[in-house]
């Protein structure tokens, strides 16, 4: 069997999912290939628009969160379906389809799942088409589509909003969250053992995590020291030229906080195990990479993409949504200094309704399209 994994460059939330898929399709021996949706239609100039248009809603959230509700509607499904009428699209995609045939399309961005299927009506060809909602908890209206085959919910909030959006009941099925391999092949340590690879001392940690973007503030930092909390903080991510300046001025301020700039890295399940808490402007894999190793999430900024994390928050018990940086402190404060808090958390976490297995998921793929063959009269 052969799978195609869709993608488009707009954060790592759309690309992490498509390629663990990817990569546990191959593992079981099978076909797959991994594409960047603009780049099938031969469109550079709109992958390069999505791509920069999500960093400037990064970096400016306010109108991320006025932008995408506005553009939340049901009418805007239907002008993405049009893009089945441009002639350089369909001549694209049809040599595409033909040239690499795949048994089943999974896409893990709302966008693409509507104009895959009204493509594949136009050439008449039967092949399912499957999204993968990325945002773990929200969709959109205009992705809502009821030719989609199945859409794939990696939590049973996520399935209750879409569901109430107007998907298909029978079309929306509960799915594992897709780990990288990184992560699901990471050796579990204990906090001291973690901390002792990585040069750490042995007290309370937090992971401050400023994404690829580097977006972040020491503010948190100023208020930890103020109150003269023993914690020391990680910070890893990218490297922005603004926010890398305030970090070095709170670094003069106080010399002798213990801080440790690490910019990128490659053993992220390494820092996640060695902290005690997980705080930045979570996107949805750093979110869920940190709740498989169960360290709670602080987020900073709720997108409107993630307007129900705070729900997901509230009912489950694994994280905090909170913006003001007195609030924030006070989180961690309240979270490090007491047991029964870490207890409730603990306790959380192992009863959270969610599963992290990427070659389960690819086995639901691979049965649900043998059933979809079957139907169709394919061997």
């Amino acid at each position: 069997m052969k799978g195609a994994f869709i993608y488009i460059d707009a954060g790592k939330g759309h690309f992490v999912p498509a390629k663990a898929l990817y990569d546990a399709m191959l593992v079981k021996g099978e076909e797959a290939v991994l594409e960047d949706f603009f780049l099938i239609f031969k469109a550079p100039f709109y992958r390069w628009f999505f791509r920069n248009i999500w960093r400037f809603y990064l970096h400016h959230p306010n109108f991320e969160r006025f932008s995408n509700k506005v553009n939340d509607r049901y009418w805007i499904h239907g002008f993405i379906r049009l893009n089945r009428f441009l002639p350089f699209a369909y001549r694209s995609f049809k040599a595409w389809y033909e040239r690499e045939k795949p048994d089943f399309i999974i896409t893990t961005n709302f966008m693409t799942a509507p104009i895959l299927v009204a493509l594949l009506e136009r050439m008449g060809v039967k092949c399912p088409v499957y999204d993968y909602v990325s945002d773990l908890f929200d969709s959109v209206k205009c992705s809502i589509d009821n030719g989609l085959r199945k859409v794939y919910v990696p939590t049973s909030l996520g399935c209750e909003n879409v569901v109430a959006m107007g998907q298909k009941r029978e079309s929306v099925e509960l799915c594992p969250f897709p780990l990288s391999l990184k992560f699901q092949r990471s050796e579990r340590k204990s906090k001291r053992e973690a901390r002792k690879l990585l040069g750490l001392g042995n007290m309370d940690t937090v992971l401050m995590n400023l994404g690829g973007e580097g977006i972040g503030t020491p503010a948190v930092l100023y208020e930890i020291a103020r109150r003269g909390l023993e914690v020391q903080v990680v910070v890893i991510g990218g490297k922005n030229r603004e926010t890398e300046r305030r970090f070095k001025e709170f670094q003069k301020k106080y010399p002798d906080f213990p801080l440790f700039m690490r910019g990128f890295v490659e053993d992220v399940p390494l820092y996640i195990m060695a902290s005690d808490l997980q705080m930045g402007k979570a996107g949805a894999n750093s979110l869920m990479e940190s709740l498989y190793l169960s360290c709670p999430f602080l987020i900073s900024e709720v997108l409107y993409m993630a307007r129900s994390t705070p729900l997901f928050f509230s009912r489950h018990r694994v994280g905090w949504c909170e913006d003001d940086t007195i609030r924030k402190v006070d989180i961690i404060e309240e979270y490090l200094k007491n047991p029964e808090e870490r207890r409730r958390v603990e306790e959380s976490m192992e009863k959270l309704p969610v599963s992290f297995d990427t070659m389960e998921f690819v086995n639901m793929l691979e049965e649900e399209t043998l059933g979809f063959q079957k139907e169709n009269g394919k061997n």
